[in-house]
């Protein structure tokens, strides 16, 4: 046996390492002899050579290694040693590096265990972001994830947010997720470019992308060095992530005021839309006010890019001009008589309808009850004249001339003209 080599020395759990051992006949004639390849002092497998007269051979066998561990290998025991190989569950490849990118390779193999595997991915140190280890929950199958890290988030190739609501400095791209889930990360941002953004190390968290919204994880502060700042955070598996501060952005587009009767005096509703132009979502705190008092409240959550209406209501009880908002807006204001405040025979206030919802919504006077059937409601002026004297006056005139009419008739008979009345 004149030497024993191996092809690799980190593999994967699952995987094999080829083992090249020479044979070498110094003798006259022909032989053969059995090769041995032993692990750590075990015989895996064993083969016949046959070597001719002053020649040597060589012959390579496949090991393959299930677990995980440091594996000493030798061919022809006690003979020549073809070193040592060391079996990973999982493995980080740098594929590319530069100032402003990290592409990294993870290989997972086949390990038959349930716990995760946490892989150590720290980079150049003088980087002002970046992730210091990869923790992914396997499924015991061979996997493969491309990671890219970027520290400069413009050169990422998703959309990442920007504006006064928006303070991102780096973002995590995945590409492949079969066969494992990713369950946390941990990763660096230099106190530097904290104090650069005015942002405090707890206002940081990670923030995954969903359907072009980014929402964000738990996370947490593990370490707090002089010159960085250490983070965890869990993942979920989505195909990109970044590292900052994202807010919603809300902005009250419409608002109404609607004043409908209620059992207990008049209710008078506010009608508000909030939209949500940035890229987070975010909860919306809604107040009613009634003359620059808030007297109701509730909260709404707004997705990224999208609205909500929010209706809020009180109840009124005295009459009276009131000014209603709906928080910073002011939504217009409703005036409340003294019928729209009183009870009916049934001790509750009767309904009355209402305009259909404008922007603002203006509130009027109810008309006057009234049994019969009308016209409908009459304006309270005509050319500047009280509608009640102008509707006075003509009923008026109409008496006046049914009592000529009346005294004429009573004169009765024929006239001089030879007409009759």
């Amino acid at each position: 046996m004149s030497g024993a080599s191996k092809d690799a020395n980190t593999i994967l759990a699952g995987e094999s390492v080829n083992v090249t051992a020479t044979v070498q006949n110094t003798g006259d004639s022909g032989g053969a002899m059995t090769i041995e390849y032993v692990v750590n002092g075990t015989t895996r497998a064993t083969e016949r050579v046959v070597v001719d007269a002053d020649s040597a051979v060589e012959r390579t066998r496949a090991l393959t290694f299930d677990s995980p561990g440091t594996y000493r290998i030798k061919v022809q025991s006690p003979g020549n040693s073809a070193g040592r190989v060391t079996v990973k569950p999982a493995l980080v490849e740098t594929l590319r590096t530069d100032a402003t990118t990290r592409q990294l390779r993870i290989r997972g193999g086949t390990v038959p265990t349930d716990e995760p595997y946490e892989l150590n991915v720290s980079g150049p140190a003088n980087r002002s972001f970046g992730v210091h280890s990869w923790t992914v929950n396997a499924s015991q199958q061979a996997f493969t994830q491309d990671i890219t890290e970027y520290t400069e988030p413009g050169a990422a190739d998703v959309p990442v947010p920007t504006g006064d609501d928006a303070s991102v400095f780096g973002v995590v791209t995945v590409g492949s997720s079969d066969g494992v889930a990713p369950s946390s990360m941990q990763f660096a941002l230099t106190r530097e470019t904290l104090q650069s953004a005015g942002i405090s190390a707890s206002d940081v968290s990670l923030y995954h992308r969903v359907n072009g919204s980014w929402r964000a994880t738990e996370t947490t502060v593990v370490s707090e060095q002089p010159d960085r700042v250490v983070y965890e955070a869990d993942t979920s598996g989505a195909s990109a992530y970044a590292v900052g501060r994202i807010r919603p952005s809300f902005t009250v587009v419409r608002t109404s005021v609607i004043s409908e009767g209620a059992a207990d005096g008049h209710r008078v509703s506010v009608r508000g839309t909030v939209e949500n132009a940035g890229s987070a979502p975010g909860t919306y705190d809604a107040r009613m006010l009634v003359d620059g008092e808030v007297v109701n409240r509730t909260s709404v959550t707004v997705p990224a890019n999208a609205d909500r209406t929010v209706t809020l209501s009180t109840v009124v009880t005295t009459p009276g001009q009131f000014r209603i908002g709906f928080n910073e807006v002011d939504a217009g204001e409703v005036q409340i008589t003294e019928s729209q405040v009183g009870t009916d025979e049934n001790g509750g206030t009767e309904p009355e309808t209402e305009p259909p919802e404008t922007e603002p919504a203006v509130q009027t006077d109810p008309a006057a009850d009234g049994d019969g059937v009308g016209l409908g409601p009459l304006p309270a002026t005509v050319m500047g004249i009280s509608t009640v004297l102008v509707v006075g006056g003509l009923l008026g005139a109409l008496f006046l001339f049914g009592v000529v009419i009346a005294v004429l008739r009573r004169a009765g008979g024929r006239n001089d003209s030879g007409f009759e009345l």
